[in-house]
C-alpha cells in the first residue's frame, strides 16, 4: 500500500501552520456551540491533530492556544444565549424539538452546581449544553468564567494527548512492522465505532422508544395474528413492557438478517466473494508484534474461559436466593452450550479448511455464537438492575469485547466475515428469547454491581491463566506460513536471484525498507563470523522495553533494538554493533524468504544492513529508526565475511554464500 500521500499531508501541514491553528479555532468553537457541537466530531479533529503533532507535522504549544481560545469563544457564546433567552430558551428551536437536551443539561447542574461547566466540558453529549444552561439558570459571568477558563485551557491537551500517544505508536508501528499502522487504525476506529454506535443508538431509544413503541404496541394489538401471539408480553401494566417490545423487535430484525444470509452464502456470489477479500486483507495484515496480541484476545472464546465464568454467576445467582434468575441464566447458558455443540459437529467451512470447498456455505461460528450469549445475555439481565442513565454501560462493554473478539478471529483466519456474522445474530437471538421471558417474569432485584465483580472478575482470571497455558502454542500454529519454493543454487547465484522479493514492507514512508543483501547458509554461520568482528547478537526485547523508551536520554545501551517484520514474520537473526556514537548503531537482519536451493536444500535469507538513529517524539518517548547504508559501508560487510563468496549484482544489493 502506497502511503505517500500521508507524508504530502505533513509536509503541507508543516508549511502551513498558521492555517492548522486557524481550523482549530473554527473547530473547537464551532463544537462548544450549543446544540450545533453535537453534530461537530472534534475529539476526532482533536485526536487526530494529536497524531500529526506526534509525526512532527506542528507544533503543540500553537495548537494548544487556538483550541482552547476556540473552546472558551464558543462556551461563552452559548452562555451568553442562554443568560439573554432564559425562560424562552425552552420554547425556541432546536431545544423545542429537542427538550430532553435541554432538561439533562439543567438536571445535572442543579446536581453539580457551578462545577457541571467544568465536568460538562470533557464529557461529549454535555459539552454543548452545559454552557446555555448555566446562562439560563442564572449563573454569573464572573463564576462562569472562574470555572470554564481553567476548563478550556485543560481541555485541548486532554484530547490532545491521547492522539499524540497514537501518533507515536504508528510511527512505531511502520518503522518496524508497517501492516502494524494498519491494525492498530482499523482496531481504533472499530472500537470507536462501535461505542459511538451503542451509545448513539441507546440514548436515542431512551428518549424516543416510548412515543415509538407505544404506536407499535396498538399496531401489534389490532393485528388478528399478531395479538394473540404476543398480546400477553405487551400488558402496559409491567413496567419491563418497553424493554420486552424493544427486544421483540430486534429479535425479529436479527432473526430475519441471519436468515437471509444463511440462505444467500450457498446461492449467491457476493458472501463467498466478500469472504474471500476480507481473508486476503486480513493475511497482508499479519505482523508478528500485533499476532501475540490477537492469538491471546481469542482466548475468550474458549469454553475453559466460558464455563467457569457462567457457573460462577450461576452459583451467585442461588447463594442470593435469586432463583428465578438462576433459572433464566441456566436456561439462556445452557443453550448457548447447546447451540455451540450442534454447529461445532456441522460440516464447518472456515478459512482453515478453505482447501474443503470454497462453495460450501459459511456456517454460523460456534465459538462466536456461544462468546455472545454468554456476554450479552449478561449485559441483558444486569442492564434491568442498574439505574436508567447507567443500563448503556453493560451493552457498550459487551459491544466491544465482542467486536474485539470477531476482530481478532477474522485476523487469524479463525472465521469467515459472514461465519462471524451470523455466529453473533444466532447468538443474539438466543439471547433475546430467554431475555424477553425474563424480563416479563423477573420480579426481584439483585445488586447489579456484585453481578458484574464476580462475572467480569471471573472472566479476567480464566482468561489470564488461558493466556498463559495456550499463548505460545497457539502463535505456532496459527503462524502465517511463507510461500515455498525451490530454486536451483548456481540460477540463484547468476540471475534467478532478481525473483525474489525486494523490500521488507511496501510503506515508502519507511526510511530503510529495501533490502541490500541475500544470503544463502545458515544464520549460527553469519552470526560467528560477525561475532569475531565486534558485532553482537541483540537481547530479545521484551514487555521492559515499553518502559526503556521513555527514558528521556536514551542510549545505544539502554534502548535495545527491536525486531522487525517481514510477511508477518520477525527477522531470524539481529545482530548489532556497538561503542561509537551513544545514539547510533549498525544492524544487520535477515529474514528467512522461503527458498530453498537445490540439490542441498539450503535456505536463503532476504538481509538489511542499516545505520540506525535515536529518534525521540514528545520529548520522552524513543526508538530506533534505520536508514540505508552507502556502498562503501556495504563493503565492509563484505570484508567482514571474507570467508565467504560475495557478489556485487547492483549498486546496492549484495549476494553472499558460504
Amino acid at each position: 500500500m502506497d502511503n505517500g500521500w500521508t507524508q504530502d499531508l505533513l509536509n503541507w501541514l508543516s508549511a502551513n501552520p498558521g492555517w492548522a491553528g486557524f481550523w482549530v479555532f473554527v473547530m473547537s468553537f464551532v463544537e462548544s456551540l450549543a446544540f450545533v457541537g453535537i453534530l461537530v466530531p472534534g475529539i476526532i479533529i482533536l485526536f487526530g491533530l494529536g497524531a500529526l503533532i506526534a509525526l512532527g507535522a506542528m507544533d503543540m504549544a500553537t495548537i494548544w492556544l487556538w483550541g482552547s481560545l476556540g473552546a472558551l469563544l464558543g462556551d461563552v457564546s452559548s452562555y451568553a444565549i442562554g443568560h439573554r433567552y432564559r425562560g424562552h430558551l425552552p420554547g425556541m428551536w432546536p431545544f423545542a424539538h429537542f427538550p430532553r437536551m435541554l432538561e439533562r443539561g439543567r438536571e445535572y447542574f442543579h446536581i453539580h452546581g457551578p462545577k457541571s461547566v467544568a465536568i460538562g466540558r470533557f464529557i461529549g453529549p454535555l459539552r454543548p449544553v452545559i454552557p446555555v444552561t448555566a446562562g439560563m439558570l442564572g449563573l454569573t459571568p464572573k463564576r462562569f468564567l472562574l470555572v470554564d477558563i481553567p476548563a478550556c485551557i485543560l481541555w485541548t491537551p486532554a484530547y490532545l494527548i491521547p492522539g499524540m500517544l497514537f501518533g507515536a505508536s504508528l510511527e512505531v508501528a511502520s518503522e518496524y512492522a508497517g501492516r502494524m499502522s494498519l491494525v492498530l487504525v482499523i482496531g481504533v476506529v472499530t472500537l470507536w465505532l462501535t461505542w459511538w454506535l451503542i451509545w448513539t443508538v441507546y440514548e436515542v431509544l431512551a428518549s424516543r422508544s416510548a412515543r415509538w413503541l407505544r404506536h407499535a404496541i396498538r399496531w401489534l394489538r389490532r393485528h388478528p395474528l399478531f395479538s394473540r401471539i404476543i398480546g400477553p408480553l405487551l400488558d402496559s401494566s409491567q413496567p419491563e413492557v418497553l424493554s420486552i417490545t424493544m427486544m421483540g423487535l430486534l429479535l425479529v430484525a436479527i432473526f430475519w438478517s441471519m436468515v437471509i444470509l444463511l440462505f444467500l452464502s450457498p446461492f449467491s456470489a457476493h458472501p463467498q466473494s466478500i469472504d474471500q477479500s476480507i481473508q486476503v486483507y486480513a493475511l497482508g495484515l499479519r505482523n508478528h508484534i500485533a499476532d501475540p496480541l490477537l492469538v491471546a484476545l481469542t482466548q475468550l472464546s474458549r469454553l475453559a474461559v466460558l464455563i467457569p465464568t457462567s457457573v460462577a454467576v450461576l452459583l451467585w445467582l442461588i447463594g442470593a436466593g435469586r432463583l428465578k434468575a438462576a433459572w433464566h441464566w441456566l436456561i439462556a447458558m445452557g443453550g448457548g452450550f447447546l447451540l455451540q455443540l450442534l454447529l461445532g459437529w456441522t460440516l464447518r467451512a472456515t478459512p482453515l479448511f478453505s482447501e474443503a470447498g470454497a462453495n460450501l456455505p459459511r456456517d454460523p461460528s460456534a465459538e462466536l455464537t456461544l462468546a455472545t450469549v454468554v456476554l450479552g445475555y449478561f449485559a441483558v439481565m444486569t442492564a434491568r438492575e442498574l439505574k436508567r442513565r447507567k443500563r448503556k454501560w453493560p451493552y457498550v462493554i459487551t459491544g466491544l469485547l465482542l467486536v474485539l473478539l470477531v476482530l481478532s478471529r477474522l485476523y487469524l483466519g479463525l472465521d469467515w466475515f459472514s461465519g462471524a456474522l451470523m455466529g453473533v445474530a444466532l447468538g443474539m437471538t438466543w439471547t433475546f428469547i430467554v431475555g424477553i421471558a425474563y424480563r416479563q417474569r423477573a420480579v426481584r432485584s439483585f445488586s447489579g454491581l456484585a453481578a458484574s465483580l464476580i462475572f467480569f472478575g471471573t472472566l479476567a482470571v480464566t482468561f489470564t491463566l488461558q493466556v498463559e497455558q495456550n499463548l505460545e502454542k497457539d502463535i505456532a500454529a496459527y503462524k502465517l506460513p511463507l510461500p515455498q519454493r525451490e530454486l536451483s543454487a548456481d540460477d540463484w547465484w547468476q540471475d534467478s536471484w532478481q525473483t525474489l522479493p525486494k523490500a521488507r514492507t511496501e510503506l515508502k514512508t519507511v526510511p530503510a525498507r529495501e533490502f541490500n543483501f541475500q544470503f544463502a547458509g545458515e544464520p549460527e554461520e553469519i552470526a560467528r563470523l560477525l561475532v569475531a568482528k565486534g558485532w553482537q547478537e541483540a537481547e530479545p526485547a521484551t514487555w521492559k522495553w515499553g518502559i526503556l523508551s521513555i527514558n528521556p536520554e536514551p542510549t545505544e545501551y539502554t534502548l535495545p533494538p527491536l525486531k522487525r517484520d517481514y510477511r508477518g514474520h520477525a527477522d531470524s537473526l539481529l545482530m548489532h554493533r556497538l561503542g561509537g556514537d551513544p545514539r547510533r548503531q549498525e544492524t544487520i537482519r535477515i529474514w528467512d524468504s522461503g527458498v530453498r536451493l537445490s540439490p542441498s536444500n539450503q535456505p536463503v535469507y532476504l538481509g538489511l544492513a542499516a545505520n540506525e538513529t535515536l529518534v525521540q517524539r514528545l520529548k520522552v518517548f524513543s526508538y530506533w529508526s534505520a536508514v540505508q547504508p552507502s556502498r562503501d559501508e556495504l563493503q565492509q560487510l563484505v570484508d567482514e565475511l571474507a570467508e565467504m563468496e560475495a557478489g556485487w549484482r547492483t549498486d546496492s544489493l549484495l549476494l553472499i554464500r558460504n
